[in-house]
């Protein structure tokens, strides 16, 4: 699994939308306003992928990052100690504004796949 730099805008906290606008290929200021204020909380978050055709993959809770493949388009909702992040994997690569390697050695808490996403 490789790491592709994305950041769209040097805004920090924002990997929540920076990570859909990738997944959905839709501008970050788009996806920022549809999701609001309130876009790092988890339910917001959640029915905004909901209603964007994505399903919920827990198979690989608790796993690192590193030590499976994701075919498709992901998003990667996970932690390495107390920093929570979440990043988009799209048929094994990872888009993200941290390209250093650690980012494959987080904690996977939940996974999101979009449905037809390839």
């Amino acid at each position: 699994m490789k790491v592709i730099y994305y950041n769209p805008v040097d805004e920090k906290g924002t990997c929540v939308i920076r990570s859909i606008s990738k997944a959905l290929n839709k501008d970050y200021s788009i996806i920022k306003k549809e999701l609001g204020i309130n876009y790092n909380d988890e339910a917001v978050f959640e029915s905004y992928l909901f209603k964007n055709n994505f399903i919920v993959d827990n198979n690989f809770e608790g796993k690192l990052l590193k030590d499976i493949s994701l075919n498709g388009i992901n998003l990667v909702l996970a932690y390495v100690n107390d920093w929570y992040h979440m990043m988009c994997v799209i048929d094994n690569v990872i888009y993200d504004n941290n390209t250093f390697d650690d980012v494959k050695n987080m904690k996977i808490i939940k996974i999101y796949k979009l449905k037809g996403g390839n």
